[in-house]
């Protein structure tokens, strides 16, 4: 790839799952949702709820449920998988810019804080399997993002390596949130984030949707 631009051309692209290429926070609301009322606990605003994604199960449900956190954790995980494959929807443009992004880089993978079972059933379901040379949910690692765990994982086998607090090749992390960002940077990631407004400085490419990210990497040649 030609490159005219301030950020490296990738040698792999990884990307966040939920809210990054799929549009899964009503469905992820709505489980969470159920869950609650299955503890009579107060409802939650979709407002509140999303101040608190973009960590692992096992990251937040310990504070939330205490040492019955393991029985939450199957109580909201049964009531998501009654809805997330009839409501599985994948952002506009998705689907192009996997496709574009294989055909011109080769290596994509998909490194997401969502349950790994449940993560690969999305993925299967929508036939993007044969994209992604390594899929890494939660739990797959020692730890999960916002720890660098993750994307280590994901490099197994690709011959990039991380040395000396940087990757051998660049590597492209794609997320929306916090915990994509400080993953991206601790394993030595470009960081590209999707948001509507650019709150992370130079250091971070910002893209509004996916449409934008392929418009950038068409831009690379």
């Amino acid at each position: 790839m030609k490159n005219n631009h301030l950020y490296p051309c990738p040698k792999m692209i990884l990307f966040d799952w939920d809210n990054t290429l799929m549009d899964t926070t009503p469905v992820l609301f709505k489980a969470f949702c159920a869950m609650r009322k299955y503890y009579n606990l107060p409802e939650y605003s979709m407002e509140e709820y999303q101040a608190r994604t973009g960590l692992s199960l096992r990251e937040t449900f310990p504070d939330l449920f205490g040492q019955r956190w393991e029985e939450a954790k199957q109580v909201y995980l049964q009531a998501y998988q009654e809805n997330h494959l009839s409501l599985l929807t994948p952002f506009d443009k998705a689907y192009e810019l996997i496709t574009y992004a294989y055909e011109k880089i080769g290596k994509l993978g998909v490194v997401s804080n969502k349950t790994n079972f449940i993560l690969q059933e999305e993925i299967d379901h929508l036939g993007w399997g044969g994209f992604f040379y390594a899929v890494v949910g939660a739990g797959d690692a020692d730890k999960d993002k916002p720890a660098p765990d993750p994307v280590f994982k994901a490099l197994e086998g690709t011959g990039i390596v991380y040395e000396q607090g940087a990757l051998s090749e660049p590597v492209w992390f794609v997320g929306d949130g916090d915990a994509d960002m400080l993953c991206a940077k601790a394993s030595g990631c470009f960081p590209v984030r999707m948001a509507n407004e650019n709150k992370d400085g130079k250091d971070v490419l910002t893209v509004k949707n996916c449409q934008e990210l392929l418009s950038v990497l068409y831009s690379l040649g």
